[in-house]
């Protein structure tokens, strides 16, 4: 009896068949998975495995799947020309087979590219999916792959006094090595998440204008010193008028384009319409209209900035510079 090769028809075909169900496993994973950095944010796993090993599952499974339905392609070479000439008698029905699958694997190729309905509804489906998975502002991270900086460096970025934030993780009970230390090390080390991490010292942060006032408003030359018989009023702030509204207008902070990359790039900011972004900021949405008209960059009010910015032709970090730009630094609501 002859005994039968190790790579046989039969190993080939379950060889395929089974990476074919964890290919399609690792890519219900990477279809459900949310963004990166808010899965590396939160520690996201599905059935017990993170972001990264579901997709090193599906990038090894697809590898395999690719070989074996090669290798299957071949031993069943004689049966698929059977299938593309088509039986006697059959030869046109064999040819609208081929026609048909081809036009249909082109449509779900090229439609994924140009959204084609109904392809555009899965796809669209997929996005709420990933952004389901952020229910409250913690759950994502202030700017892209934040876990891995150094805690000194988070804070510094955040305006987070790094000394009352060492102090602060340690009343929470969490052990912190040093400042250098990784918030990704930092929260694996204490079996929480670099959200949970971030949560505890956010309250430390402090307003933008807080930073950029200055220590002390010089006195114009044209002022004189303030005397016995006529002192010097005291300049107050009225509760809700933005900081600085005391000050001379030369001397209020104001955003620049290195401040608006520095505090909001990498920080979900597209994500936000217009309204939402001048009620954070303490600002004046019908001025914002304006300069944003003033410069062609209108934007619909249920528009977010991505969104808008997509149909614009600029990158979002750019419409944000076009809005807030030489406008008041205040506290955000």
């Amino acid at each position: 009896m002859e005994r039968n090769p190790f790579f046989n028809r039969v190993l080939i075909s379950l060889v395929t068949a089974f990476s074919f169900v964890a290919m399609s496993l690792s890519g219900i994973a990477a279809f459900i998975v949310p963004q990166g950095k808010v899965a590396y944010w939160t520690n996201w796993t599905f059935l017990g495995l993170s972001k990264t090993q579901w997709g090193n599952i599906h990038i090894t499974t697809s590898v395999l799947f690719l070989v074996a339905g090669i290798w299957h392609t071949c031993y069943n070479w004689a049966s698929l020309m059977q299938y593309l000439r088509g039986i006697p008698g059959r030869m046109a029905a064999g040819w609208r087979d081929l026609a048909i699958a081809i036009l249909i694997t082109l449509f779900f190729t090229i439609g994924a590219i140009t959204r084609t309905p109904p392809l555009n509804y899965i796809l669209d489906f997929n996005s709420w999916i990933k952004d389901a998975w952020v229910r409250t502002p913690a759950d994502g991270p202030p700017f892209g792959h934040a876990e891995l900086l150094s805690l000194k460096g988070f804070c510094k970025k955040m305006y987070i006094n790094t000394d009352e934030a060492l102090r602060e993780l340690q009343r929470a009970g969490l052990h912190v090595v040093d400042e250098n230390v990784t918030l990704e090390r930092i929260a694996s080390a204490n079996g929480v998440t670099p959200a949970k991490v971030y949560q505890v010292i956010r309250k430390l942060e402090r307003p933008d204008s807080s930073v950029l006032l200055p220590a002390a408003v010089p006195l114009p030359a044209a002022t004189k010193p303030a005397t016995p018989e006529s002192p010097r009023k005291k300049a107050t702030v009225t509760p809700g008028k933005p900081i600085g509204a005391a000050l001379p207008d030369a001397m209020v902070p104001r955003y620049t384009n290195d401040l608006v990359v520095e505090r909001f790039e990498g920080k979900g900011i597209g994500r936000k319409t217009p309204e939402a972004i001048c009620l954070e900021l303490n600002l004046d949405p019908a001025r914002i209209k304006q300069k944003l008209a003033a410069q062609q960059m209108a934007v619909k009010d249920d528009e977010t900035l991505k969104d808008a910015a997509s149909r614009l032709g600029v990158v979002p970090i750019e419409l944000l510079k076009a809005m807030v730009v030489g406008e008041p630094i205040t506290p955000a609501k």
